[in-house]
């Protein structure tokens, strides 16, 4: 009697478990998702305005959203600076390997073994002229736990194309903000 119990007992601890661990894959992708379904909609290339750095508000960290910030005001530095005479500081989609940014997602898959927990996420991109060709690749959303929710906190940009974007998008944004700082200085 004691043996069956134990056995259920386990056997319920078990499906706990795996019910917890099914739940929180389901608000990763949830997360990642609703991220990729915003961005889609931004049609403007660069540094997201100040209005849709508030739209994904609710799914980056904190961290992530104040580079996004500090980046979009270093792009505004720059426009008054050089009164429109320059090009911005981030030219093309900031969100994307690709340049001209993606129209899709495919797929978002779970790196099981990766840490932090994190997604690869297939993107599509149609070629509007010529033979209309598509464009496929993959980019990586790094997700983190914060104020007891997943959010995404980083990108990394892995398209193998030669000029596309590559590299953490933390990392391209911290450029950017240097880059506008910088640029103040010498003016």
């Amino acid at each position: 009697m004691i043996r069956l119990f134990s056995s259920f007992l386990i056997a319920v601890l078990c499906l706990m478990f795996y019910s917890h661990v099914q739940a929180q894959q389901n608000e990763q992708i949830l997360v990642v998702s609703s991220f990729y379904e915003t961005i889609l909609t931004f049609k403007d290339g660069g540094v997201p305005s100040r209005k849709n750095i508030d739209r994904l508000s609710s799914f980056i960290s904190a961290d992530f959203r104040n580079l996004l910030r500090a980046a979009r005001t270093a792009e505004d530095k720059h426009f008054q600076r050089t009164k429109n005479t320059e090009p911005p500081l981030v030219e093309g989609s900031l969100f994307y390997s690709l340049f001209e940014g993606a129209d899709k997602y495919t797929a978002i898959k779970l790196e099981p073994d990766k840490k932090p927990v994190s997604y690869l996420v297939n993107l599509q991109y149609r070629d509007p002229y010529g033979k209309h060709e598509i464009a496929q690749w993959q980019d990586r959303a790094v997700l983190i736990q914060e104020n007891n929710k997943w959010v995404v906190h980083d990108l990394e940009l892995l398209g193998k194309w030669q000029f596309g974007a590559k590299g953490k998008l933390s990392e391209i944004l911290q450029e950017v903000i240097k880059e506008g700082e910088n640029a103040g200085l010498s003016k």
